[in-house]
């Protein structure tokens, strides 16, 4: 029978052989974790698809940068579940470790991509913006249906700046922008003037898109929404160039001569009374709030003055000297 000297050799060397194993463990484990990818420059990608294990991933990472084994990191996950990670593009640095990255991985530190909607802009340039981004970042995917539902006409979403890494991404931020452009519509018609003669909240968001074309200085905004609404008040044309505009080319920038005013397209106030039938350009908040908590004012007509401001006028005798004053006289 062993004798118990030997019995405690035998242990003492099953405890030798542990730790010395624990060490090495480590030691492979830390050396996985403290690679260095090597990269020369800020601009290398790596796309992680949607249900990528991490173990998975970091095969690829060693496949393409000549990696060290990177299977002594999963004894960082024995005592743990594996992370979740986001799918999405991962930007890449310099002197980036495995272990940093797997951090990134975790946070889902994913490359975004902007997308700047601007207040007075129009839907169709706005997709055709976006079409360019995807193009030009090399993204792997098209522009999915809802999203070009959601460019198909004017003021569906807030102008804003969008930040997106993947196609759920984008539509995830743009539906929800709908979501909430719909409810601050709704809110805040519950603070429409009495006298305003709007009939409806989308009424709204149409004249706050003229009014957003028209209105260079943020601060006349409510002035112009008076005269509007004083005008729908007396049934009278609006006479707004962006409507003309906008339905004769369908969008801005372009001369706007007597073809343009005369074209009898419904959107064109010069030729049809009321508002034109859907926005023309997306709205600022401020112009939204303009058409909704303004009220018919006394002045009826504007002319630009060549500076950003406009001249009012309550007639249209007035109004002419005005316009001879500022834009005959140049």
């Amino acid at each position: 029978m062993p004798s118990i000297g030997s019995k405690k050799i035998a242990k003492n060397f099953f405890l030798l052989i542990l730790f010395l194993s624990f060490i090495f463990v480590s030691f492979k484990l830390q050396f996985a974790l403290l690679q260095k990818i090597p990269v020369q420059d800020a601009n290398q990608t790596f796309i992680v698809k949607k249900g990528d294990s991490l173990y998975g991933i970091l095969s690829n990472l060693e496949e393409k940068y000549n990696l060290s084994s990177t299977w002594w990191v999963r004894f960082k996950y024995i005592f743990k579940d594996d992370p979740v990670i986001k799918a999405g593009r991962y930007n890449i640095f310099p002197n980036t470790s495995i272990s940093e990255l797997i951090e990134r991985f975790e946070e889902g530190d994913v490359q975004l991509f902007k997308l700047a909607i601007i207040e007075g802009t129009v839907a169709k340039n706005n997709l055709i913006n976006l079409e360019s981004i995807i193009k030009d970042q090399k993204l792997n995917f098209e522009v999915p249906k809802s999203v070009k539902d959601i460019f198909s006409e004017e003021a569906l979403i807030m102008p804003d700046t969008y930040f997106f890494s993947d196609q759920q991404d984008l539509i995830k931020v743009l539906s929800n922008s709908k979501l909430y452009l719909d409810e601050y519509l709704n809110n805040s018609w519950g603070e429409k003037s009495k006298d305003n003669p709007l009939q409806t909240p989308y009424e709204a968001l149409i004249l706050a898109s003229i009014i957003e074309r028209e209105a260079v200085l943020a601060s006349e905004q409510e002035k112009i929404a008076s005269v509007f609404l004083a005008r729908l008040n007396i049934d009278m044309k609006l006479q707004a160039d962006p409507t003309s505009s906008y339905g004769f080319y369908g969008d801005y920038g372009r001369k706007i001569g007597r073809a343009v005013l005369d074209d009898k397209n419904p959107f064109n106030t010069y030729q049809n009374k009321g508002l034109p039938p859907s926005p023309i350009c997306y709205p600022s908040k401020g112009a939204i709030e303009a058409a909704i908590k303004s009220s018919p004012g006394e002045f009826y007509y504007f002319v630009a003055k060549g500076d950003g401001s406009h001249i009012f006028s309550k007639t249209y005798e007035e109004h002419n000297k005005a316009v001879k004053k500022y834009i005959y006289s140049k």
